[in-house]
């Protein structure tokens, strides 16, 4: 672990360093800005330096000028994310401010600063160490050469050197180098020391003053710093906490089944949308026996990693209990006290059971303090009215009691979490029981998806841009009835196999004697969906195509249904081809898929558990 947090704060570190390499760039532009400024003016004679050194000093300043442009023109480059750029970008700032002193020293102290205030910029205090201590030896250094070869500086020299006329013209100087250096030694051996002076007039104020504004620079540097280290520990421990949130996510998610149940006799399918935040919802099916079926949901008080295992315990619990000739709330009663036993952080779910006997759609049902469920078929669905009972993990004992309904033949039951009806919105409205119920009521569906689809459909119009603040979960139950034949096979997802899923279609209609016409039809309807899934769903990368076929003698109603893992991809939103276009212009699908939705009578799409579900109907 110490070393991937040395990692991560190595990382950020780069990080502001590269940004800051990417600023002080162009304050290095701007620096060869001046350069050329007083390159300029030494040319125009504005800074009048001696002969000597005015040839050095016109070819030094546009290569200094070229140097300080070299980092504006790697800023686009990865150069500038390089521990050592900043020592191109620090370095050559100061042997500008260097050049500047030695030339022109009585015009350039005020620069001394720059380069200790641009070495702050990259959060390292050893860096403004460095910089800081190069500073005072090159402005000691400067004063000395700028004495020698710089404009001339009556207060370095004093003693009558530099002649005046009345109008402030200039009639006498020192010349060249052996005469200063001869001044220098004749103002010494005069008494008037000014190699002396200069270190304590000139160097020590100066140094005192750059070691204040060091000093201050450097406590804002180490806070920082601080700030810097501090900011990398909450996000280290943010992203802790994700991963944590993360786990839980996917406890929920592999607890949960995944699989829709659709046989002649039950149809079921569940759904978890977790918000950003874990929570505590759940929901399971499964065979008590051949002819029971259970169907449970819950919602654990409180969030995160703790609800999430308390949830899976719950669910462990159930599939223990679960056994042939209980009751629901004697199923309950053992949860309760098996999640009851440990229960120190008190914590409580709410649970609602139901079992369906799939021989005669009778369910027995139990609630532990849950939202009542939604029952009926198409247009004439209610709420179920059922005994509020007792929440589960709070006390030792419960007092729950079974009640009874029966299903009719294609009748459902359908059980959800109040991450549904308290959905919000922007302005803090509750999706409410009334607009859940109106949903359900709103069209005749001919499958559990439909439903599903226009619930979360109908939640995504009323919050719009409000995020999901608790999950959103669901499980529908319906009660066939009907005598059904029923196959279903998994297919690898290639094209090779599409013969072979074909083949498989056509012989379920084989067996059941369908008109020769429509089982051709079939055909093209199984090749345009299996095709589009390989193609364009997986992009040839391989998985797996699940088709599950049902056929209702009664009502002479043939259904396909085809699941697959593949990315989002609705199959049916692929917009239809004009009439009379041209077939080589249309998009990839628009016609095969149009062909398809003429052939079969009614077809549904939804995304559930990262699966895309696809079911077909036609009816003769």
């Amino acid at each position: 672990m110490a070393k991937k947090k040395s990692i991560k704060y190595q990382q950020a570190y780069y990080d502001n360093e590269a940004d800051a390499n990417k600023h002080m760039s162009y304050v290095n532009g701007a620096a060869g800005v001046l350069a050329i400024v007083i390159w300029i003016l030494y040319l125009t004679r504005v800074f009048l330096i001696p002969d000597y050194f005015y040839v050095a000093v016109c070819v030094l300043f546009p290569c200094i000028a070229v140097l300080m442009f070299i980092p504006v023109f790697l800023v686009r480059t990865d150069l500038i994310k390089k521990p050592g750029y900043k020592y191109l970008i620090l370095f050559s700032l100061l042997a500008v401010i260097i050049a500047l002193n030695i030339s022109v020293p009585k015009h350039s102290l005020l620069f001394w600063p720059f380069a200790i205030l641009i070495a702050n910029h990259y959060y390292n205090p050893t860096i403004g160490k460095v910089i800081y201590g190069l500073t005072l030896i090159s402005m000691l250094a400067c004063i000395y050469l700028g004495m020698l070869f710089g404009e001339f500086d009556e207060n370095l020299f004093g003693g009558g050197v530099i002649i005046h006329t009345a109008e402030g013209d200039v009639i006498g100087t020192v010349e060249t180098i052996d005469e200063r250096i001869a001044l220098l030694r004749q103002l010494s051996a005069s008494g008037n020391n000014r190699v002396l002076k200069a270190l304590l007039y000139y160097f020590f104020p100066r140094a005192m003053i750059l070691t204040l504004f060091f000093m201050v620079s450097n406590l804002l540097n180490r806070r920082t710093y601080n700030l810097l280290d501090e900011e990398i520990k909450a996000h280290d421990e943010q992203q802790k906490s994700k991963t944590e949130l993360g786990v839980a996510k996917e406890i929920q998610l592999n607890t949960l089944p995944n699989e829709i149940v659709n046989t002649k006799d039950v149809e079921i399918v569940g759904e978890l949308r977790a918000a950003k935040e874990v929570g505590g919802d759940l929901y399971d099916y499964l065979d008590i026996d051949k002819h029971h079926v259970a169907v449970l949901i819950g919602d654990v008080s409180g969030k995160g990693v703790p609800a999430a295992m308390f949830m899976m315990k719950t669910i462990t619990s159930f599939r223990d209990f679960a056994r042939e000739g209980k009751t629901p709330s004697m199923i309950l009663n053992d949860i309760n006290s098996s999640i009851f036993k440990g229960n120190k952080a008190s914590m409580f779910v709410t649970c609602f059971l139901a079992i369906l006997d799939k021989r005669n759609g009778k369910v027995v049902f139990c609630n532990a303090g849950h939202n009542p469920p939604i029952v009926g078929s198409n247009k004439k669905y209610q709420y179920l009215n059922c005994k509020p009972g007792f929440l589960l993990g709070c006390f030792e004992k419960t007092f729950l009691e079974d009640e009874e309904i029966t299903l009719a033949p294609g009748e459902s039951i359908t059980l959800y979490t109040d991450g549904i009806t308290e959905a919000r919105n922007s302005n803090g409205e509750f999706f409410g029981e009334e607009n859940l119920l109106r949903a359900f009521n709103k069209y005749d569906y001919s499958c559990m998806i439909e439903i599903h689809h226009t619930i979360k459909d109908e939640i995504a119009a009323f919050v719009k841009d409000a995020p999901q603040s608790d999950d959103i979960t669901f499980v529908s139950m319906r009660f066939q009835g009907h005598k059904y034949s029923y196959k279903e096979k998994e297919f690898e997802a290639k094209k090779e196999n599409v013969p072979e899923m074909l083949e498989f279609i056509k012989n379920f209609g084989d067996a059941h004697e369908f008109p020769e016409d429509f089982k051709n039809k079939l055909v093209i309807v199984g090749d345009e969906l299996f095709s589009n899934i390989i193609n364009h769903g997986y992009g040839n990368k391989g998985g797996e195509i699940f088709v599950r076929i049902l056929f209702d003698e009664d009502k002479k109603e043939f259904v396909l249904t085809v699941i697959d893992k593949a990315k989002a991809f609705n199959q049916l939103e692929v917009n239809n081809p004009e009439v009379g276009s041209n077939p080589k212009t249309q998009k990839v699908g628009g016609l095969g898929i149009m062909i398809v939705k003429k052939i079969m009578t009614e077809y549904a799409y939804d995304r559930i558990n990262d699966k895309n579900i696809l079911v077909l109907k036609k009816t003769f």
